[in-house]
C-alpha cells in the first residue's frame, strides 16, 4: 500500500512522516521544488530529532518523493504523469498549506483552496478510490469566540478573524462536498495549535508559537520604547481568554491511530485537541519572559490611542477567544494520548526557544 503525503517537509508534515515511518508505511512525499530534495530534508529532520540508525535505514528504504506544484491543476506534472501518480495512491495525507496568519485572502486561497481542489482532482482520477486524510484546523470555527465547537460540518455564520481561517474553512468545505456529491472517501482532522518543546533547528520548520515570537520580536524592534523594560507593555486581554495548544507528537500519534482504527462509515471529522485550554495570561507571561519585558494585560487604551494590537492584528483575536472543542470521536475509537499532555507557562516558555 502506498501512502502519499503533501506538505511532508512542513512542521506538521515532518512529524507525521516520522510517525508513519515508525509503523513501516511506504511513503511518497509530494513536495514543492527545493534546492535540497525532500528525502534529504526529512532525513536531516530525523537526525535533528534524535533518530537512530535503524529509523534512518527505514526512512531510506520506505521513502520516495515527487516534486509538485499545488497551485497547478495537474500539480506541475503534466497530464500523463499526473494520471500515473493518481493510479498509484492508496491513501493521501493532505498536510500542505499556507499557514501564515498574515497572508492575504488571495494568497492563502491559492494554496489552501486551490491546492485542495487539485488534490481532490488527483484522487478522483485514480483507479484505486484512495482514502483522503485532510488536515484541517479548529480555526475553521472562525470568529466564534466562545461556546463548544462541535465535531460536525460548520457554517460561516460567525465570520472569520483572518484570511487563514477563511481559506481553511473553504478548503474543508471542498472536501465535504467531494464526499457528499462525488462519492469520495475522506477523514477530516481538525488539530488545535500544534507545538513542540524540542529546541528549534534549521531542518525543523517553525510552529505557531515560534512564529508568534518572531512577529513580537519584529514589533519590539520597531518600537524600542516597548522593549526598554522601564514600563510594562500594554496588552488588553479579555477576562477568561484561553487557547488550545497540543504537542505535535501527541497529535500525529492520535491521527495515525485514528486512521488505522476508524471503521468504514464512521465519523469523518475528528478534533485533535488538548484536554484543557491554557489561559492566555500564561501564554503572554511566557512571551514576556522570553523577551524580558513586562506585560500589563489589564490595561485598556483610551479612545484613539495607539494599541499594541494594531502592530499584531493577525494575533489580536487570541486575546478575546475562549471556546472549547468537542472531542468524543477519538475517544470512541478507544484512543488516548500517550500520557496526558500538559501545556502550561513552563511548556510555552520552552516551546518559544
Amino acid at each position: 500500500m502506498l501512502t502519499a503525503v503533501t506538505g511532508a517537509t512542513g512542521f506538521l508534515g515532518m512529524h507525521l512522516v516520522r510517525e508513519l515511518l515508525a509503523r513501516r508505511h511506504r511513503l511518497l512525499l509530494l513536495a514543492r521544488p527545493h534546492p535540497l530534495p525532500a528525502r534529504a530534508r526529512v532525513e536531516r529532520f530525523l537526525r535533528a530529532s534524535g533518530a537512530g540508525e535503524e529509523e534512518l535505514r527505514v526512512a531510506r528504504t520506505c521513502l520516495e518523493a515527487v516534486e509538485i506544484d499545488l497551485e497547478d491543476g495537474f500539480l506541475g506534472l503534466g497530464r500523463e504523469d499526473f494520471q500515473r501518480l493518481a493510479d498509484r495512491i492508496d491513501v493521501l495525507w493532505h498536510c500542505a498549506g499556507n499557514v501564515s496568519f498574515t497572508a492575504s485572502l488571495e494568497v492563502a486561497r491559492r494554496t489552501n483552496v486551490g491546492g485542495t481542489r487539485h488534490v481532490l482532482r488527483l484522487l478522483s482520477a485514480g483507479e484505486r478510490a484512495p482514502l483522503l486524510h485532510h488536515m484541517s484546523t479548529v480555526a475553521v470555527a472562525g470568529a466564534r469566540d466562545g461556546g463548544v465547537v462541535a465535531e460536525e460540518v460548520l457554517d460561516a455564520s460567525s465570520g472569520f478573524h483572518t484570511p487563514y481561517e477563511q481559506s481553511k474553512f473553504e478548503a474543508e468545505a471542498l472536501v465535504h462536498r467531494w464526499v457528499s456529491e462525488d462519492g469520495g472517501r475522506a477523514v477530516v482532522f481538525r488539530p488545535s495549535g500544534l507545538v513542540t518543546r524540542r529546541s528549534a533547528h534549521p531542518d525543523c520548520p517553525r510552529h505557531p508559537l515560534q512564529a508568534l515570537a518572531q512577529h513580537v520580536g519584529a514589533m519590539l524592534r520597531r518600537h524600542p520604547e516597548l522593549a526598554a523594560g522601564t514600563k510594562p507593555v500594554p496588552l488588553p486581554l479579555r477576562a477568561g481568554a484561553d487557547t488550545n495548544i497540543l504537542p505535535v507528537e501527541h497529535a500525529v500519534y492520535a491521527m495515525v491511530e485514528a486512521g488505522a482504527r476508524r471503521a468504514p462509515g464512521g465519523p469523518r471529522i475528528y478534533h485533535v485537541v488538548n484536554h484543557a485550554n491554557v489561559p492566555m495570561t500564561e501564554v503572554i507571561a511566557a512571551v514576556g519572559d522570553h523577551f524580558a519585558v513586562r506585560v500589563d494585560t489589564a490595561w485598556r487604551p483610551p479612545t484613539g490611542q495607539w494599541d499594541v494590537r494594531q502592530a499584531l492584528p493577525a494575533y489580536a483575536c487570541w486575546l478575546t477567544c475562549s471556546r472549547t472543542y468537542e472531542d468524543g470521536n477519538l475517544a470512541r475509537l478507544g484512543l488516548a494520548y500517550p500520557g496526558q499532555p500538559v501545556v502550561d507557562r513552563d511548556y510555552v516558555a520552552t516551546a518559544l526557544r
